[in-house]
């Protein structure tokens, strides 16, 4: 088990920052189909795929690429991302910054334990269901969040998990999944609960070794350095 440390809860951190705004929420039924919310294919990056069915050892050597995790950290320092999650909450609510989390949560259910591997096969009935429940809505509740976010460079990110979680689902690629996932978890983890805090926040315990896997996916943590696995690019 990794070194237990104390920091900052993200979410009381949240309800300290938040203090003072607006504590209405809305039901909001967003639809996939109104212009508004369709992706504008022009306006984002576009996903890149080589759609092969694999080979025993294709498998096996993509496996390999997936669960080799570099032990890298973020270029930006503890207090800049600190001051980041500052900028990027100004612009949420503290419901939209839970359903971040939520998503992050589902696909971490499909991906985590090995279940990824199942998804190979394309005629998994896995993926029947995923179709069934639009991938538990994920794609909507990102432009939810989307919706109120100023910050380009997060907003990029955003656009690239809702695309990633389309591609990944109209062609049953679990790695256009995987990939959607490590934004999500490098945004989390290092903005999001970033492990620096200030004079007055309140304290808990956390496990280090969250922080100690990071990806480098994210533009709005490392600008035009992001990458993903390695399997798709983007133009």
């Amino acid at each position: 088990m990794g070194k237990v440390i104390r920091l900052s809860l993200f979410l009381i951190a949240i309800s300290l920052f938040l203090t003072g705004c607006s504590n209405s929420k809305e039901d909001i039924t967003l639809d996939i189909n109104k212009n508004e919310n369709i992706i504008e294919t022009n306006n984002i990056k576009q996903i890149i795929s080589n759609d092969i069915h694999l080979k025993e050892t294709e498998e096996q050597e993509l496996i390999n690429i997936i669960e080799s995790v570099e032990k890298n950290k973020p270029t930006m320092s503890d207090e800049e991302r600190y001051d980041l999650r500052a900028d990027i909450f100004s612009n949420l609510n503290q419901d939209q910054v839970l359903k971040f989390d939520d998503c992050y949560t589902v696909l971490s259910q499909v991906i985590l334990d090995d279940r990824y591997k199942e998804l190979f096969d394309k005629e998994n009935n896995r993926w029947d269901a995923y179709d069934n429940n639009d991938l538990y809505g994920i794609v909507n509740i990102i432009r939810y969040v989307s919706n109120s976010v100023k910050n380009q460079a997060f907003k990029n990110d955003l656009n690239r998990v809702e695309a990633l979680c389309l591609y990944g689902l109209e062609n049953r690629d679990i790695i256009a999944l995987i990939d959607a996932r490590r934004i999500m978890r490098d945004i989390k983890y290092h903005i999001f609960e970033v492990p620096y805090f200030k004079e007055g926040d309140a304290i808990v315990e956390i496990n280090e070794e969250d922080y100690s896997i990071y990806y480098g996916a994210s533009e709005v943590l490392e600008g035009d350095r992001y990458k993903t696995m390695g399997i798709y690019r983007y133009n």
